[in-house]
């Protein structure tokens, strides 16, 4: 298995492969694609940032000594290129996955806890405020809740609809303040 993972402003983008050609690339802790390949492969995808719709284009290559290389650009423009692609794994965030488990439990405090300690470890992992906003949610405390959507929407969480369809969310698209949240892009909040 190889991995690699890359930076482009405030989005980190993590790619990986595995011995059966099946190439995975995540952006800010949320997967975006996911191809086989054997010769090199066209990822596209989208993330916001700063409220803003970015495209990527992450390719895989093989070189003639039959190394794996990366390529990224970002709306069109070269971001890296060439990026040898290194023998390894995706480190795994324990706490996150601590986290997810505690939620699915509806443990909500505990999940609170070790989301706090994974977002410690990575803080651009968009997905981790969005876990955090699903735990408030459930608790009905409506300003972290909001709070926690901002976050994971400033750093970069691809898909907004999961905001719009979550089930453990649903307490916060009630209340009345989520019409102008999403109005605002999920970027302002007001609670009365």
């Amino acid at each position: 298995m190889q991995y690699l993972k890359l930076k482009s402003g405030n989005t980190t983008i993590e790619f990986h492969n595995n011995w059966a050609g099946v190439e995975t690339v995540i952006a800010n802790g949320v997967q975006v694609t996911k191809l086989s390949s054997v010769m090199g492969a066209h990822h596209l995808f989208t993330v916001m940032e700063e409220g803003e719709l970015v495209r990527y284009v992450l390719t895989s290559k093989l070189s003639n000594t039959m190394q794996v290389l990366i390529d990224l650009k970002r709306n069109g423009e070269i971001v890296h290129e060439n990026c040898q692609l290194p023998m390894g794994t995706r480190p795994i965030n324990k706490f996150r996955k601590e986290g997810l488990k505690y939620l699915l439990q509806y443990d909500m405090k505990k999940a609170i806890d070790s989301f706090e300690k994974a977002a410690d470890i990575d803080s651009k992992d968009a997905t981790i405020y969005f876990h955090m906003a699903c735990a408030y949610s459930n608790l009905e405390d409506v300003e972290n809740g909001f709070f926690y959507l901002k976050k994971a929407v400033e750093c970069g969480l691809p898909d907004h609809e999961l905001i719009l369809n979550h089930d453990m969310l649903a307490f916060l698209r009630m209340r009345s303040e989520f019409d102008a949240f999403f109005e605002s892009g999920f970027t302002k909040y007001s609670i009365e």
